[in-house]
């Protein structure tokens, strides 16, 4: 008996040990993250920016074939400051870091800005794409730059993710259990979802088969960043899809009594 547990200590030691040095590797790998982050950054913004001026003829002397080689390079550029952008909000979100700045500012009029960037994009492609506001101004307390980057990455993937019929984007009210709540709806014709996949969906670095061949670039991070920052509101997220072939919807719901 005596013996056995003595055995049992030394395990337990063992184990002590392999969980710190697991915790010092996770955060040397947190800080890994964000320090390359920042060091990828900055060239990459200087990239673009003198790809752009050549482009745009600020700098002369520009051909035709080169315009399109640099139209390339701009692609490109702007998917790595996607990436990295990405890898920082991750490494933030894993180190406890993220920090909130909550401002009373009206919810409808930042996911209009969020239609207008993307309504361009869907028109190119032939997506039909209507917002229908049954909300009207909503102004209550949020933090406006993190709550646009996850309505964001919900109009993002559903233009991304459809080829052909519409995407629509909807904002109603809703009865919480705390007084009103905003619900926003993001419904597309797309390749839709596998039941089981779901929720999978809003875990980090998940991503379906089917997302994977329409676009394997992606990283599976926005999602996760988005059901972060809503749910760190107060708020709840979800997304249903009637199968594979047939469209999705996402969906998140904020309350609009938040206090600061």
């Amino acid at each position: 008996e005596v013996k056995q547990r003595e055995r049992l200590e030394v395990l337990t030691w063992d184990l002590e040990q392999a969980n710190a040095r697991l915790e010092e590797l996770d955060r040397l790998k947190s800080e890994f993250v964000s320090m390359a982050g920042h060091q990828l950054r900055a060239p990459m913004t200087i990239i673009k920016g003198y790809a752009s001026l050549l482009l745009e003829g600020t700098i002369k002397g520009t051909t035709d074939t080169a315009k399109e080689a640099l139209k390339k390079i701009m692609f490109s550029t702007e998917q790595l400051i996607k990436l990295v952008a990405s890898l920082l909000d991750l490494s933030r979100i894993e180190s406890g870091k993220i920090k909130y700045e909550f401002v009373m500012h009206d919810f409808s009029a930042m996911v209009q800005e969020v239609i207008d960037k993307f309504k361009p994009n869907a028109q190119k492609k032939g997506i039909a794409f209507v917002f229908e506001n049954k909300l009207g101004p909503a102004s209550f307390i949020f933090d406006t730059d993190k709550l646009r980057e996850a309505v964001v990455n919900y109009v993002d993937n559903a233009v991304k993710y459809t080829d052909t019929g519409d995407v629509r984007v909807t904002l109603s009210s809703m009865q919480g259990p705390d007084g009103a709540w905003a619900r926003l709806e993001v419904r597309d014709s797309g390749i839709g979802i596998k039941n089981e996949d779901i929720w999978k969906l809003f875990d980090k670095f998940s991503r379906t088969e089917e997302a994977k061949r329409q676009d394997p670039n992606g990283m599976g991070i926005g999602l996760y960043f988005a059901k972060r920052v809503i749910r760190d509101h107060g708020g709840n997220v979800g997304a249903f899809s009637e199968g594979i072939g047939r469209g999705s919807t996402f969906w998140l719901e904020l309350p609009m009594s938040l206090k600061s």
